[in-house]
Order: C-alpha cells, then sequence, then structure tokens
C-alpha cells in the first residue's frame, strides 16, 4: 500500500487493487483496478469543499484513457470493496 499526500486535505491510497481519494480521511473516488477500472463514487453528502476535491478527482480520473463511467457507492460500499474505515458519522 503506497499514501501519498496529494493536495491540502486530500489523500491518494493505491494497491494493487484500488486508488483511492480521500478527502479528509474518508474515502470519496475509488478506482478498481481489477474490475475493469471501475469507479466508485462515495454518494454520501459532505462538506462543500470535500463535494469539491471530490469532483475535481473525479474530473481528473475520468480524462484517463480506459476509463468512462462511475458508480455511485455507499460508504458502507466502500468500505467492503476496500478495507479502507469510512467515518459515517461526524
Amino acid at each position: 500500500m503506497k499514501i501519498t499526500n496529494y493536495k491540502p486535505n486530500q489523500t491518494i491510497v493505491q494497491t494493487g487493487e484500488y486508488t483511492a481519494l480521500l478527502s479528509y480521511g474518508v474515502p470519496q473516488v475509488v478506482v478498481m483496478h481489477a474490475r475493469e477500472n471501475l469507479v466508485l463514487v462515495n454518494s454520501r453528502k459532505y462538506s462543500v469543499t470535500t463535494s469539491k476535491h471530490r469532483n475535481a478527482y473525479l474530473k481528473e480520473v475520468l480524462g484517463n484513457p480506459g476509463i468512462d463511467s462511475t458508480v455511485q457507492a455507499s460508504p458502507a460500499e466502500i468500505q467492503e470493496a476496500t478495507g479502507l474505515e469510512v467515518r459515517f458519522r461526524f
């Protein structure tokens, strides 16, 4: 697992199975490599700033060849798919 500080309050977590953008420690966008680059997008509403983080990264991801679709996923589904802990309450 490789963890990189991407931008302020944003972290990228990379494994052989997925690449995930975390905003304030919460997974927002997950690219599942083993599933034909399926992109999971956290469907829960957070702050305006987190929405900006999610949308900017999603725009960047969708600009990559081979990735052209996304699937809305609940925090529980993202946690199940990645093993990344998702905080459900703030």
